[in-house]
């Protein structure tokens, strides 16, 4: 029997009546160690030394069990030595009973578990671990070819239940035979190590994916066990081709950007974009369509890829109206947006066409509509053989694509625009030379000394002094010291920064010993080699504007001081007539203090005769809404006296729109008049002063809208007063402020701060744009708070336009037109960053004309002037709009052309010149024929900056000058 009971437990326990433990005896030589161990448990009752896991009782259930005296087996005792150790026990137990029937105490057996529970607990954790898995886990036996065990993700992915899946192996799981997966596991076993790979399963559905497997060998319980993780790669793969196809776009759409550098025309743009598309791979027809005004079909203006022929040959309208207008093109140029079709052979809408687009083997379409000016003028169609091609990334990369094209059209058209306007501006200059002399404003340019070198009519005339004697005078003979110090300042500035710059007003003396006041702008002068060598500006006289402004200031300062003089009661009332708010002046008015006057009723400070006077006027305004004003009161001061006021009514509405009361204004008769007739006074002053001005006055409220123009505003911006008031500046048609420029704007105004000289642009009905300079100070209540702004405008059309002119005659030459010396080293340094940027060549021809000096001299310089400028008109007319003439000096001149090809054409080219040059000029009378010598270096085969190549051209140049003449030579 002890033999029995040794196999079933490691030790025999006993305790009395009190359920004290009285022996604690091992079973087994081998659990003799654990008896001693547990030695401390003698003499305590076996509730107090063990304690129940969670898988058992609860202590104080154990305790109950023994008050019953109830036999008990397999309860799990958890016991702590006070050490490092604690032990689990699995106890049985029975009461025991003397002779008598009376309870001795209790028996049983421990059989130590702890290492059996330990395993149990970390496999369910293991458990625990493998079912959050995102990935289906699977247990195989090697030998029997089952699944044995799973997590609850293969149930999901793969769609059968566990009990489905229990039954099956790998094989009906997995695309290949069952010799093969055996084969695998061998060599899975064999190799000791894990193994990854990759293979389509099939789901419960019958449908497929692709996993990829790791898996690895266990040798469990002497059997071959593979564990399996399996990773789920579709949608990867699914990602991988998107992705694919997305870069082949982005291919695409960069084919298109280098496309639209090169293209020169419309027509050859669109070439170019179909043979790009087409050259990605992802689409396999591109072509683009274009109404047809004769036929009024869509025309085939460009294609690329297979099928050209056939698309040709199709019936395409842009016609929703026709059958042949409700497909792919004509729904996309009707509703101006994109028309996807991913499934051609299903779609109705291209009935029609399915038959041809079957032969091409096209499955998906896509027609993007051109758009200018939210218009459609044609369509980009492109096809593709792949189902679904055309997703909502391919699709806006597409649209990318045509917004692309569509500004390439545009600037071809500015391009054009461009050179017309390059034209006129060419014939123009001598008309802009005699503006500059005879405008208003003062035009004049000093050295770095300050000495006058050049000035215009109108400068003289702001001093007073004739050319001549302004010509030998500095600028600061007409400052005195402190203004010639600040100008000073100025001008080192621009100096040092090279930026152009505005001097605030200030005084001039002039010749005749007035004082004049003058605004003046300011820029740098540069020679041809860049350096500093002066300054020019305009300088306008503000004289009388600044006059103006001073009446008009000092109309204001009395106007201003006479409102604040002006004491008036301001109230608030409830429909009964119960006084609810009012003002210090309302009490000064009666005599009342604040405390005792609120509450009171209209009657109270009212006679009996005018009480019902008031009451009539009060309940006009509840009925109609309508408030009124002027309203004679006769009231009563607290001291019986009566008070002739003037009063105002205004009907106050809650949120619901509903009357809950009325407000006004109370002011006495007497004074209101004497302060009308001084107010109209002064206001009939400051309108006369606005009407004689150049500038018109503004003034806006606390939310900054304009509430009262005064002057010619229609004259001078072409907008009525009207279309300001109740508007802010910033939500009127200004053309030139970014919206983060009207942000810091709202933010000094938010200040409080003043602001002067704010420049706007409004664009003309004619296509002229006018300037305006806006200038403001904040106006403050008496507190100090800002309850508006106000200020002046004024008309600064001529002066911008005079800038952009002195900026243009800064960079081009005055007697050809053609840019300058200057304007050419900045295009052939940029250039050359180009060439070197993106591996180009260009070519750099130096051209002198042979024995212009002899014109000079033999005919005189109008005559050389003219030969000039008909040699710059025919150089440029010989060349293409993509490369650049400019004038060095005397009969020197330069051209860079791009993309020349081989040497060969470089030849061609200035054969081309040379003979253009040597056609006959008519000078006066007679006929000239003039000849050229040039020079040709070549970026970077003869040099990589621009004094190398400037050098070779200059020398080849002179080989042929020294010749033959009338000839080209390569450096």
């Amino acid at each position: 029997m002890e033999s029995l009971i040794a196999l079933a437990a490691d030790l025999h326990w006993e305790t009395d009546a009190n359920c004290r433990f009285t022996v604690l005896k091992e079973t087994a030589n081998h659990s003799a160690d654990l008896a001693e161990t547990l030695r401390p448990v003698l003499g305590t009752r076996l509730w107090e030394q063990f304690s129940s896991t969670p898988s058992t009782a609860l202590p104080h259930d154990v305790q109950s069990i023994v008050e019953q005296r109830t036999t008990f087996r397999a309860l799990q005792w958890a016991w702590s030595s006070g050490q490092k150790n604690d032990f689990i026990f699995e106890a049985c137990g029975e009461p025991v009973f003397d002779g008598q029937g009376v309870f001795a105490g209790y028996r049983g057996l421990l059989r130590d578990v702890t290492a059996y529970t330990q395993e149990v607990r970390q496999l369910r954790r293991f458990r625990d671990a493998v079912d959050i898995s995102g990935d289906p886990i699977f247990l195989i036996d090697r030998a029997t070819m089952r699944i044995i065990d799973f997590n609850d993700t293969a149930c999901q992915t793969t769609g059968y239940t566990r009990t489905e899946l229990l039954a099956i192996g790998p094989h009906d799981l997995l695309v290949s035979d069952r010799e093969t997966i055996e084969h695998e596991f061998d060599e899975l076993i064999a190799s000791g190590t894990a193994m990854t790979t990759e293979r389509t399963a099939m789901q419960r559905d019958g449908s497929t994916q692709l996993f990829e497997l790791q898996r690895r060998a266990i040798l469990l319980d002497g059997h071959w066990v593979i564990v399996t993780s399996a990773r789920n790669m579709t949608r990867r793969m699914l990602a991988e081709a998107a992705t694919a196809r997305l870069g082949q776009m982005y291919a695409a759409i960069s084919g298109t950007n280098e496309a639209i550098l090169h293209a020169r025309n419309p027509a050859e743009l669109y070439q170019q974009v179909c043979e790009v598309a087409v050259g990605s791979g992802q689409i396999v027809n591109a072509s683009v369509l274009l109404p047809d005004n004769e036929t009024q079909w869509a025309k085939v203006t460009a294609v690329a890829g297979m099928g050209a022929d056939t698309l040709r040959s199709l019936k395409l309208s842009f016609d929703s109206s026709k059958p042949e207008g409700r497909g792919l093109v004509g729904t996309a140029f009707a509703t101006c947006s994109t028309c996807v079709i991913n499934d051609l052979s299903s779609d109705p809408r291209v009935s029609l066409w399915r038959s041809e687009a079957g032969k091409e083997g096209a499955l998906a379409g896509a027609a993007i509509p051109l758009l200018r000016n939210a218009q459609p003028v044609g369509v980009l169609l492109l096809y593709s053989r792949e189902k679904g091609a055309f997703d909502d990334e391919i699709v806006g990369l597409l649209e990318r694509m045509a917004r692309n094209i569509v500004f390439t059209l545009d600037n071809f058209e500015l391009e054009v625009r461009r050179q017309k306007a390059v034209d006129a501006l060419r014939q123009s200059e001598e008309r802009y030379r005699s503006i500059l002399e005879n405008m208003n404003d003062g035009y004049f340019e000093v050295d770095l000394k300050g000495n006058y070198t050049a000035v215009n009519e109108a400068l003289c005339r702001q001093h007073h002094c004739a050319r001549e004697e302004v010509l030998k005078l500095n600028y600061r003979h007409f400052m005195d010291a402190a203004t010639a110090a600040y100008v000073y300042r100025v001008y080192n500035r621009i100096y040092r920064t090279g930026q152009s710059a505005e001097l605030t007003e200030h005084t001039i003396y002039r010749h005749d010993g007035n004082i004049g006041i003058v605004q003046t702008s300011i820029q740098v002068v540069t020679d041809d080699q860049g350096k500093r060598v002066g300054f020019r500006g305009i300088s306008r006289d503000v004289t009388a504007r600044r006059l103006a402004e001073e009446a008009v200031r000092a109309s204001e300062e009395k106007y201003r001081s006479i409102l604040e003089s002006i004491e008036e009661a301001y109230y608030e009332v409830d429909l009964g007539g119960g006084l609810v708010l009012c003002n210090d002046a309302f009490c000064r008015m009666f005599g009342y203090s604040m405390n005792e006057v609120v509450g009171l009723n209209y009657r109270h400070y009212h006679s009996p005769d005018d009480t019902a006077h008031v009451f009539a006027n009060f309940n006009d305004v509840f009925k109609t809404g309508i408030p009124k004003k002027g309203i004679d009161w006769r009231l009563l001061h607290r001291n019986g006296q009566e008070i002739m006021c003037e009063g105002s009514i205004h009907l106050i509405r809650d949120a619901s729109g509903e009357p809950v009361g009325f407000r006004g204004m109370l002011r006495d008769v007497t004074d209101r008049r004497g302060i009308e007739t001084a107010l109209r006074e002064s206001e009939e002053r400051f309108r006369d002063l606005t009407r004689v001005s150049s500038d018109w006055y503004w003034e806006q409220d606390n939310r900054y809208r304009f509430i009262q123009i005064n002057g010619d505003v229609f004259g001078k911006t072409g907008m009525v007063a009207d279309h300001y008031l109740g508007k802010t500046l910033w939500e009127l048609p200004f053309d030139n402020v970014s919206r983060d420029q009207w942000i810091e704007h709202q933010s000094l105004l938010a200040e409080g701060r003043p602001f002067h000289e704010l420049v706007l642009r409004l664009p003309g009905k004619d296509g002229a744009a006018r300037y305006l300079s806006i200038s403001g100070l904040p106006v403050k209540d008496s507190e100090g708070r800002v309850v508006g702004y106000r200020g002046i405008g004024k008309d600064i059309t001529e002066r911008k336009l005079a800038d952009e002119r002195i900026r243009h005659l800064a960079s081009h030459d005055i007697l050809t037109g053609l840019p300058n010396r200057m304007m050419f080293h900045q295009v052939l340094g940029y250039q050359i960053l180009q060439a070197r940027r993106y591996d180009r060549k260009f070519a750099l021809m130096f051209i002198d004309l042979d024995h212009f000096k002899t014109i000079n001299d033999g005919h005189g310089h109008d005559a050389g002037d003219v030969v000039l400028k008909e040699t710059a008109k025919r150089l440029s007319d010989n060349v293409r709009n993509t490369d650049l003439v400019a004038r060095l000096a005397g009969d020197e001149f330069v051209i860079i052309i791009q993309d020349h090809g081989s040497d060969e054409n470089l030849r061609m080219i200035a054969d081309k010149l040379i003979a253009a040059i040597r056609a006959p000029i008519s000078l006066g009378d007679m006929i000239h024929t003039v000849t050229a010598s040039i020079g040709v270096s070549v970026y970077p085969d003869h040099g990589e900056d621009e004094g190398a190549l400037l050098k070779q051209a200059d020398a080849a140049m002179y080989l042929v000058k020294h010749g033959n003449k009338n000839d080209v030579r390569m450096a």
